[in-house]
C-alpha cells in the first residue's frame, strides 16, 4: 500500500529538520529528512563482540550490484566468519537489470530477497512503494554518529530511516601533468599540494588555451577537459548546486520554478559550452571510451570518481573539485545504501548483516577493497591521516583527496525523491539535448514541466 503524503506530515517533518540543523557543505536533507538525534535511542552502543552478544542465526539472501566483482562476497564471508551461525547468499546482477528486479520482487510483496542494495536517490522511491523497514528503532546515537550528515540524512524519508550507507563517494579532478608541460602551461603549486581549488571558470580558461596550442582543429584527438560521467545527473547537478541551486525542492515533489532557474541556465550553459563554444569536451564519447581517452594520454583535465583513478603511463596528479567563482563548493558524494525488505521472515539476521557492513567492522573492509569513499567519519579520518598505506600514493591518493573533501563537508547529494526514476531519464535527456546545442533556457522550462505533471502525483 503506497504511503500517501499530508499536508500535514511535510509540515512537521520540515520543522524537525529545522531544528536539527541543515546537513554538511550544503547536503540537506530532502524530502523532510529527521533529525538523526530524534530517530535514535538514547542507550549507548552494545558490545558487538561474538563473545558478548547472542548472534542471530539462519540464511538470508543478498541482493547485490555485479559492478563490484567479488567484493560483496569478500563481505559476506568476513561476516560469516564473524556469525558462524549465519549463511549469506549472494545474488548479483548490473544496476540496470538490478533496478528491475527489486521493482518485480519487492513490488509483489516476495520475501526472495532480505538485504539489498538501495541506489542513493531511490531511498524516497522505496518509501513510497514500501519496499523497506524501517530501521529508527535499531541503532543508538553512537552507531549513527559514527557516519557523515549528508550520507546519514540521505536515508531519512518523512522521519523514518530507511536505508544505512554502504558507502559513499566523490570526484577528483586528474590532471596529465605531461600534457600540461607539452603544451607550455603550468599549475599553481597550491592546486598540486591541495592548498588552492581552481574555479571552473579557471578550468576552462587553462583548458581552453590547452585545445589551441595541441589540437585547435580536432584532428589529433586531443581534448582539454572531460567530465567522467557527462550525461549523468550525479556528476552535472553539481555545475547548478554551486550556483546555489537545487534540482528538486525540500518537499520532494516542487520542480517548477526550481530546476529552470536563472542559475541552472548559467550552470548548464557553461555545460553546453564545455563542447560547443568552447570545444574543449568530447560529445558522444561513453563514459568508458572518456576514460580510456584519459588514460591514453589524450584528455588534460579528467574529473572523475576516484573509483575511476588507475595507474597511469604519464605523470599525474590529483587535485580538488572545481567550483564556480563566488559559488559554493559542492561536490558529487552519496552511493549505494543497504535496506531490508519490508516482507523478510528473517529480521534479525538481515538487521545484524545490514549493522556490521554499515557501522561495524564491513564498511572498512568494503572500503579496502574498493577503492572507495567511505560513509564513515572515522574511516574518512584514518584515510586522512595516512593511516591506510594503500591511500598514500596514487591510485589510491585520489581517494585520500576525496576523504578530506567529504571531511570538510563538501559533499553534496543528489536529490531523493520519490520520482528520482522519472527525473533521472528526463535530466539526462536535456544534457544530451544541451551538448547538440539545444537552447538551454527552453530544454529546462520543458523538463520542468514534464517532470511537475509526473511528480504531482505523489502530492
Amino acid at each position: 500500500m503506497k504511503k500517501k503524503i499530508t499536508a500535514l506530515l511535510l509540515i512537521s517533518a520540515m520543522l524537525l529538520s529545522a531544528l536539527s540543523g541543515c546537513a554538511s557543505g550544503g547536503s540537506q536533507p530532502t524530502v523532510a529528512a529527521a533529525a538523526t538525534t530524534a530517530a535514535a535511542t538514547e542507550a549507548p552502543a552494545a558490545d558487538t563482540t561474538a563473545e558478548a552478544r547472542t548472534q542471530p542465526s539462519g540464511e538470508i539472501t543478498w541482493l547485490t550490484n555485479s559492478a563490484y566483482g567479488d567484493v560483496p562476497q569478500t563481505l559476506a564471508d568476513a561476516y560469516m566468519a564473524y556469525n558462524p551461525n549465519a549463511k549469506i547468499t549472494l545474488e548479483s546482477y548490473s544496476r540496470t537489470e538490478l533496478m528491475k528486479v527489486i521493482d518485480i520482487k519487492m513490488g509483489a510483496g516476495d520475501d526472495d530477497y532480505d538485504v539489498f542494495f538501495v541506489d542513493q536517490p531511490l531511498v524516497a522511491s522505496y518509501y513510497w512503494k514500501d519496499y523497506l523497514s524501517p530501521l529508527n528503532d535499531y541503532f543508538t546515537q553512537d552507531q549513527l554518529s559514527l557516519l557523515t550528515e549528508a550520507d546519514l540524512n540521505a536515508g531519512y524519508v518523512q522521519g523514518d530511516l530507511e536505508a544505512l550507507p554502504l558507502t559513499s563517494s566523490s570526484q577528483v579532478l586528474m590532471v596529465n601533468m605531461d600534457l600540461l608541460e607539452q603544451a607550455g602551461l603550468s599549475l599553481d603549486e597550491g592546486y598540486l599540494d591541495l592548498t588552492k581549488r581552481l574555479t571552473w571558470e579557471e578550468l576552462a580558461d587553462l583548458a581552453q588555451q590547452f585545445q589551441q596550442t595541441m589540437d585547435p582543429n580536432h584532428t589529433s584527438g586531443y581534448w582539454g577537459f572531460a567530465l567522467g560521467q557527462q550525461n549523468n545527473a550525479y556528476q552535472v547537478l553539481a555545475l547548478g548546486n554551486s550556483l546555489g541551486e537545487k534540482a528538486v525542492a525540500d518537499d520532494g515533489v516542487t520542480v517548477e520554478g526550481v530546476l529552470n532557474t536563472e542559475g541552472w541556465v548559467k550552470a548548464l550553459t557553461f555545460y553546453q559550452n564545455l563542447y560547443t563554444t568552447y570545444g574543449i569536451s568530447p560529445v558522444g564519447s561513453t563514459d568508458d571510451e572518456v576514460k580510456s581517452l584519459f588514460y591514453s594520454g589524450k584528455i588534460l583535465f579528467y574529473l572523475a570518481n576516484t573509483i575511476r583513478a588507475a595507474s597511469a603511463d604519464f605523470d599525474i596528479a590529483g587535485i580538488y573539485h572545481p567550483y564556480f567563482e563566488g559559488g559554493e563548493i559542492t561536490i558529487p558524494t552519496g552511493s549505494w545504501y543497504l535496506g531490508i525488505n519490508k516482507n523478510t521472515e528473517n529480521f534479525d539476521l538481515s538487521l545484524d548483516f545490514l549493522t556490521y557492513c554499515t557501522v561495524g567492522d564491513g564498511a572498512e573492509i568494503w572500503m579496502l577493497n574498493n577503492n572507495q569513499v567511505p560513509a564513515r567519519v572515522d574511516l574518512l579520518d584514518n584515510i586522512s591521516n595516512d593511516t591506510y598505506e594503500a591511500f598514500r600514493e596514487w591510485p589510491g591518493y585520489a581517494t585520500k583527496i576525496a576523504a578530506m573533501e567529504n571531511l570538510a563537508g563538501n559533499g553534496y547529494m543528489r536529490p531523493t525523491t520519490y520520482g528520482w526514476t522519472s527525473f533521472d531519464s528526463i535530466i539526462s535527456s536535456v544534457f544530451t539535448d544541451l551538448r547538440s546545442g539545444a537552447d538551454v533556457k527552453t530544454s529546462l522550462d520543458d523538463a520542468a514541466a514534464r517532470l511537475q505533471e509526473d511528480f504531482n502525483q505523489y502530492r
